[in-house]
C-alpha cells in the first residue's frame, strides 16, 4: 500500500452517512483503485512463465473484450481450462508476492481507509477473476472481494467457463444486490463497466479517473469526478502478446515466435 498519511479526504466524504447500520462501500479495481489491469497483468505473467500455454488466445479475447467487455471478462477465464484451483491458488499468490508491481491510486486508497476505519464494510467489486484478487484481503481492510468465478468440476478443475452472475457491467450490480439486502451509502467506479454498481449508491457515487464514456454520465448524474492527468484507464488500445510480455521483461515462449 501506498503511504497515505498525508492523502486529505475529499470534502464529499461529508455527505457519506454513517449512522446507518450497515454500512457498505463498494469500490471498482482495476482503474479506480490502482492503475494496473490485474486479469491482464496476471494472465500475461502466467503466459510468460509457461503456467499457461494459451497466449496464441490473446488476439481474440481482446477482440471480444472491445466488442463486449463483459463477455470478454468471461472469455479470459477460458485461459485457465484444465488448471486445477490448487495451482491457480499457488500461481496467483506467487505473483502477487514476487512479481506484481502494484500502482495505487493515492486519494481512492485513503477513501477506503477512511470508511473501514468508520465501520463500513469494504467490498472489492470486478470483473476480474474473484481468485486473483484474494491476496488483496491481507494488504488492505477489504472484506469481500466480488467478481467473476470459475466453474470449477467434481476433482477442482477450471472448465474455463464463470460460475453463477457474470461480474461485469450491470452484473456487478446483480451480484452485490444477491449479496446484500441493506443500505448502500457509497461506490466507486472507473468505467462504464461499473456504472449499474454505482448506481447503487445512496450518499456518493464518484467516478474515479473516468473513461470519457463513464465521465459523461456521471456529468449528467452530477457525480463526484477525479480526472486523471493521463489517458484514462482503458482508452490506449491494445497491444500484441508479444508486446505485452516485453514491455514486462518476460521470455516470449517458443510457440508465440
Amino acid at each position: 500500500m501506498p503511504e497515505l498519511v498525508q492523502e486529505k479526504l475529499p470534502d464529499f466524504m461529508n455527505r457519506v452517512r454513517i449512522q446507518d447500520e450497515p454500512r457498505l462501500a463498494l469500490f471498482d479495481a482495476d482503474g479506480t483503485l490502482w492503475e494496473n489491469d490485474i486479469a491482464d497483468d496476471c494472465t500475461i505473467w502466467m503466459i510468460g512463465t509457461g503456467r499457461i500455454r494459451t497466449g496464441a488466445k490473446w488476439d481474440e479475447y481482446k477482440r471480444i473484450y472491445a466488442a463486449d467487455a463483459p463477455a470478454g471478462c468471461r472469455y479470459l477465464l477460458s485461459f485457465y481450462e484444465g488448471m486445477s484451483m490448487e495451482d491457480l491458488t499457488r500461481h496467483v499468490n506467487t505473483y502477487w508476492d514476487e512479481f506484481m508491481k502494484m500502482i495505487y491510486i493515492p486519494e481512492p486508497c485513503r477513501v477506503l481507509e477512511d470508511l473501514a476505519a468508520k465501520g463500513f464494510k469494504i467490498w472489492v467489486v470486478t470483473g476480474s477473476p474473484t481468485d486473483f484478487l484474494f491476496p488483496l484481503l491481507k494488504t488492505m481492510p477489504v472484506d469481500k472481494i466480488v467478481g467473476m468465478d470459475f466453474e470449477v468440476d467434481a476433482n477442482g478443475i477450471c472448465t474455463g467457463r464463470h460460475d453463477g452472475i457474470s461480474c461485469a457491467g450491470p452484473g456487478k450490480a446483480e451480484k452485490v444486490v444477491s449479496l446484500w439486502d441493506g443500505p448502500i451509502q457509497f461506490a466507486a467506479g472507473n468505467a462504464v463497466l461499473d456504472e449499474a454498481m454505482m448506481r447503487l449508491a445512496r450518499d456518493v457515487v464518484w467516478a474515479v479517473h473516468p473513461h470519457p464514456d463513464l465521465e459523461k454520465v456521471a456529468i449528467h448524474e452530477g457525480w463526484e469526478i477525479k480526472k486523471s492527468h493521463k489517458p484514462p484507464y482503458g482508452t490506449a488500445g491494445w497491444v500484441s502478446i508479444q508486446e505485452e510480455l516485453h514491455e514486462r521483461h518476460l521470455p516470449i515462449p517458443d510457440y508465440l515466435r
